[in-house]
């Protein structure tokens, strides 16, 4: 079973982060869930964003991943 999801205009299954982060580069919106367990059930977990926010640090509305 694949360990990440990109949940976006489709979703889809990755072994890694840096593949799951690559494919929502390109798939604007999207959000990236990790698989995980608990008490033997699977689930899953928001890990990133690549979606618009606002960054503070630059005082502007930017589409990255956060």
């Amino acid at each position: 079973m694949k360990r990440y999801m990109v949940d976006a205009n489709r979703s889809v299954a990755f072994d890694t982060l840096d593949e799951a982060k690559a494919f929502a580069k390109h798939n604007f919106p999207a959000i990236i869930l990790e698989r995980t367990e608990a008490d033997g059930k699977p689930s899953w977990r928001e890990v990133l964003r690549f979606d618009w926010h606002w960054n503070e640090a630059r005082g502007e509305p930017v589409i990255e991943l956060w």
